[in-house]
């Protein structure tokens, strides 16, 4: 099989693409060849323009890793029907392409359950980049874990506008601090380090995401909310060798498999947290729980939060 795997953006930049990476060795451990392809993240119309070249040389499954492959992926098949397409994280599906996802906002909620039990002043914080759809979902999953955990407890959620400054993600966390918040929910990428001297220095505790960051600090990173992506790459891989894909339909992957999606928790964890973890990730894998897609509160933008310290 001519097997190729598509990631955007650069090479060790980012923990989704991490992820990424590790989903192609597993595949390759797992005895298939899989030929590795980055594409920088331009446009949409410069991916699209990259992946019908790639068309043009061949291949029986397309791998596109991350919703930047949906477009491309949608120009792409319906020039190449004979060629099978999978987009990981994405949302086109048609009769020679297939979707293959975790369930983020899962892992947010449970991260929103772990800090509403953990806090210790009630004040409780959510840091991102931009507001793409799955991270506004995530958002909304978040502040839902906490309202059902603890009702009422303090909220303050920002945008800082990049997930990779470092800079803006020292100054929000700084200006969080100092309006009483202690435990943030940074779903940054490269901004993180920025993230991270901030919590040091003002004595904050993080939850992290994507990645288990409870490995690298367990006594900063209360928790992480892991939604390993990079899995769906190797389990799209296996099913379409035994011919298993379902073309035409998205497959996700939630908290009832933890390997895909699960609250990583720091050895500090309490045990009343870790039990109030346990019974919602069973109600979230029984299907007893809907996630709120929406989050109506308020907003703080950098400026304003400075402005008023």
């Amino acid at each position: 099989m001519r097997i190729k795997v598509l990631l955007f953006g650069s090479p060790g930049h980012g923990s989704f693409n991490l992820c990424g990476l590790a989903g192609v060795e597993a595949a390759r451990r797992a005895g298939q060849q899989v030929e590795l392809i980055w594409i920088e993240s331009a446009g949409p119309a410069i991916r699209a323009a990259r992946l019908i070249d790639i068309c043009h040389r061949g291949a029986d499954l397309i791998i596109a890793y991350g919703s930047s492959g949906d477009y491309p992926v949608a120009m792409a098949a319906e020039r190449f029907p004979h060629i099978h397409f999978v987009v990981v994280q994405g949302t086109h599906v048609s009769e020679n392409t297939a979707v293959y996802g975790v369930r983020q906002e899962q892992s947010a909620f449970l991260a929103g359950v772990l800090a509403a039990a953990e806090t210790r002043t009630g004040g409780l914080g959510h840091l991102a980049g931009v507001k793409s759809d799955a991270a506004l979902r995530a958002r909304a999953a978040y502040v839902d874990g906490v309202t059902r955990q603890a009702p009422g407890m303090g909220m303050m959620t920002s945008f800082c506008g990049s997930a990779d400054d470092a800079e803006l993600a020292f100054d929000t966390c700084e200006a969080m601090a100092k309006r009483g918040v202690d435990i943030v929910f940074a779903a940054i990428e490269g901004g993180r380090p920025g993230a991270v001297r901030a919590c040091q220095k003002f004595r904050l505790r993080q939850i992290g995401a994507i990645l288990d960051w409870t490995e690298t600090d367990p006594r900063l990173f209360l928790g992480s909310a892991i939604s390993d992506s990079g899995r769906c790459i190797a389990a799209a891989i296996k099913d379409y060798a035994s011919g298993d894909v379902r073309f035409g339909t998205s497959t996700f992957f939630g908290v009832e498999r933890p390997e895909y999606v699960r609250v990583a928790l720091s050895p500090t964890v309490g045990q009343p947290a870790r039990q109030a973890i346990d019974e919602w990730s069973q109600a979230l894998a029984r299907g007893e729980v809907v996630l709120s897609e929406d989050y109506t509160g308020r907003e703080f933008e950098l400026s304003g939060l400075l402005s008023r310290l």
